[in-house]
């Protein structure tokens, strides 16, 4: 998908009734995990995701590969 929308992992801003927030931010609450790697291997320092700042409002660019539905 090319949107957020209907994501088990997106977020949303919502207001003091508990409705979504018109101004339509969220945040993806997709949890990352990093591949396995040889025992004679180790990480030089471990890669940290950046970012997940989402819209309702606004399409992305690619499709994301870890859209789930509810």
């Amino acid at each position: 998908m090319k949107n957020c929308k209907g994501c088990k992992y997106a977020e949303w801003k919502r207001t003091k009734n508990n409705r979504l927030h018109p101004g339509g931010k969220g945040i993806c609450k997709y949890k990352c995990k990093l591949p396995v790697i040889p025992a004679s291997m180790s990480w030089s320092i471990t890669p940290k995701p950046r970012g997940g700042h989402i819209y309702r409002h606004k399409d992305h660019i690619y499709h994301c590969l870890c859209y789930d539905i509810e």
